[in-house]
């Protein structure tokens, strides 16, 4: 009876844990669906929480989320005017800006605001009157910005702005660019934007600019004086110029629009009249990567720290597209005795340009400097030499120079600690350092250590005079080679320049 009693029970024993196993899987499946379609709790301590966090991970974010172009705030988009510009405009738009164009003002300024008027507008962004709330002690506004993403400032900003030259037909890869510099710094400072374009902005442009930050956005026309041709060039002769340079391959050498731009940023961009009390710029085109993290403000570095200009990526320009300019820059510097103290940076040991200078997609500066009397001097010299035209100089070395010989090597500044990729060149912090921490850098080559780059020659530039004698000599040195190159240089030429050649070369 004990063997059968035994017997008995342990076939209910088997039973009861086989259902129990099944009882305990169901639990399980159910208690994990249920976890998985539970509501989100919005505006909870928690979510709080977690904004905080992506605030200071931002270089955690998803690759997709970074790369994705739709809007990302469903932000209520209004547009109106700029305050103290007019705000009634008739309807033939045309007609008013052609009348404006010929009328007499009393200074340019006033001219080009009236003229383009009625393309200016302006949205407004959360930020700042948020940020004005919290500084009068507002809980709720402070609550409203963690439900935004909006972080609160710590300091008080630069008098500075992102200033954009773009198309329409840009949109989609300046919202990319956008994102990641929104959430890499911007959404930390809410710095307002600037976009200047040739045309009239559309409406999709402007809406969907202004969803995708919280902070001021101003858009411009560009007035007709800054995007034309002055009288002084032969535009007949510009126009064979640009089928010389096109028919020889030469990138952008066939493109009028690609000479606008360059005669816009190298000395009218800093005159247009919504800039003009702005002291600060940091100039953003579209499609370019910002790669890092940056939890300081770089206006405030360059405004507390006494620079005046700044750059990421130092390369050679191509040769064929500045022939003349080192030519007229010393001949500019003979004329006003300009000296320098590192001016040597950007000279061969022959005399001739090397080609360095910074890219200029990417600067930071001070628009006091470029509106100095010394940078309009140099760049109306250049432009009544009609190189823009006639060659197709760019402002990336029009810039650079002018900075070797106006500001002081210490006013320079190289930004290691911003990634940056535009086109196909791209640069990241030192792999080991802080710096690179703070980064998601692409798997390739990093520019700084490329042989095209400039930076190595940077960084081990020592400041020298160079005096009105050096300017002089160098002078002479490149019209000795123009000679040579054309066959004619005289004998005793000829010998001298053997043995520059000579030494040289060590």
């Amino acid at each position: 009876m004990k063997g059968t009693g035994i017997r008995r029970l342990a076939v209910p024993s088997a039973v009861s844990l086989c259902v129990a196993c099944v009882y305990f899987a169901c639990v399980v499946v159910i208690c994990r669906s249920a976890l998985n379609e539970r509501p989100q709790r919005v505006g909870s301590e928690q979510s709080v929480l977690e904004d905080e966090y992506l605030w200071k991970h931002t270089s955690r974010i998803d690759k997709e989320a970074e790369n994705d172009t739709e809007p990302r705030w469903s932000a209520n988009v209004t547009l109106g005017r700029l305050p103290g510009w007019p705000t009634e405009f008739p309807s033939d738009l045309d007609a008013y800006r052609t009348r404006v164009m010929s009328s007499p003002w009393i200074n340019a300024t006033e001219k080009h605001q009236a003229e383009i008027a009625p393309w200016v507008w302006h949205h407004r962004g959360q930020a700042d009157d948020l940020q004005s709330q919290i500084d009068s002690g507002s809980r709720e506004a402070l609550t409203e910005m963690a439900r935004l993403g909006i972080v609160p400032r710590a300091s008080s900003l630069a008098n500075a702005a992102f200033v954009v030259l773009i198309r329409n037909r840009e949109l989609h890869a300046f919202l990319a660019t956008m994102r990641q510099l929104e959430d890499r710094f911007n959404r930390r400072f809410h710095y307002p934007y600037v976009f200047l374009n040739d045309e009239p902005f559309t409406d999709e442009f402007m809406h969907a600019v202004a969803a995708n930050t919280h902070s001021n956005v101003t858009f411009a026309r560009i007035p007709h004086d800054h995007w034309s041709v002055p009288e002084f060039v032969n535009e007949e002769q510009a126009h064979r110029a640009r089928e010389q340079m096109a028919a020889r391959g030469v990138v952008y050498g066939g493109s009028l629009s690609y000479r606008h731009m360059c005669r816009f940023n190298s000395g009218f961009f800093y005159k247009h009249p919504v800039l003009q009390n702005v002291d600060w710029y940091w100039r953003v085109e579209p499609g370019v990567d910002f790669y890092c993290d940056l939890d300081y403000d770089p206006f405030a570095f360059m405004r507390d720290s006494g620079k005046k200009y700044s750059f990421v990526i130092a390369l050679r320009e191509l040769a064929e597209t500045v022939p003349t300019l080192w030519d007229h820059t010393l001949q500019f510097m003979l004329e006003r005795n300009i000296t320098s103290n590192w001016m040597s940076y950007f000279v061969s040991r022959s005399g001739e340009y090397n080609l360095c200078h910074f890219w200029s997609n990417f600067e930071i500066a001070s628009l006091g400097w470029l509106r100095s009397p010394e940078y309009a001097e140099y760049f109306t010299y250049l432009d009544h030499a009609q190189g823009f035209f006639m060659e197709r100089w760019g402002d990336a070395p029009v810039h650079s120079l002018a900075a070797g010989m106006l500001l002081q090597r210490d006013e320079v500044h190289f930004f290691d600690d911003i990634g940056y990729r535009h086109d196909a060149f791209a640069r990241c912090p030192a792999l080991g350092s802080l710096a690179h921490t703070r980064c998601r850098c692409p798997d390739e080559p990093n520019f700084d250590t490329s042989p095209g780059s400039c930076l190595p020659r940077w960084k081990q530039l020592k400041e020298a005079e160079w005096t009105h004698r050096d300017t002089r000599e160098a002078l002479r040195l490149v019209r000795e080679r123009r000679l040579f190159a054309t066959g004619v240089e005289p004998p005793i030429a000829v010998e001298r320049r053997r043995w520059y050649d000579f030494f040289g070369a060590f």
